[in-house]
C-alpha cells in the first residue's frame, strides 16, 4: 500500500511541481490549498503525513498543526517555508510539527524526512499495539 501524503500549500504552482516529485516517487497524494480545507480532508480521509505551507490564508501551518495534534497526537506532520525566519521554538514545538524544511526544497532531504518520519509512525503504532 502506497503512503499518502496531503500536501497542504496556498501556491498551486508549489503544489503541482511538489505532488509532481512525491508521485515519482510512488506516493499518493491529497491535495489542499489552507488549513481549512486539509481539516475537512483529513476528516473524510487521514492520510499517513502531512506536507504543510507555513503561510497560509485563512489557517496557517502553526494553527493546522495544533488542530491536527489535538486530535491526532501522533500524525507526522512536515512543516515547509520560504521564510528563513520561522516562528519561535517554543512555538513549533508546543504545535506538535515534526520536521520543518525551507523552501525551495531539495528533493533528497524531503525523501528522507519522509522516510524518518515514516519509521517514527510505524514504531509509534507498533507500541500502541
Amino acid at each position: 500500500m502506497k503512503t499518502r501524503i496531503l500536501l497542504i500549500d496556498d501556491n498551486e504552482d508549489f503544489r503541482l511541481a511538489l505532488k509532481h516529485l512525491l508521485v515519482s516517487s510512488d506516493f499518493d497524494v491529497l491535495e489542499a490549498g489552507n488549513g481549512e480545507q486539509a481539516l475537512e480532508a483529513m476528516h473524510r480521509d487521514l492520510p499517513d503525513l502531512a506536507i504543510v505551507d507555513l503561510d497560509m490564508p485563512k489557517m496557517n501551518g502553526i494553527e493546522f498543526s495544533r488542530r491536527v495534534k489535538k486530535q491526532w497526537p501522533l500524525f507526522p506532520i512536515l512543516m515547509v517555508t520560504a521564510y528563513s525566519q520561522f516562528y519561535s521554538s517554543k512555538e513549533v514545538i508546543a504545535a506538535g510539527i515534526d520536521a520543518f524544511l525551507q523552501k525551495p526544497i531539495d528533493g533528497d532531504k524531503l525523501m528522507s524526512i519522509i522516510a524518518q518520519l515514516m519509521q517514527i509512525k510505524a514504531k509509534e503504532k507498533k507500541k500502541a499495539n
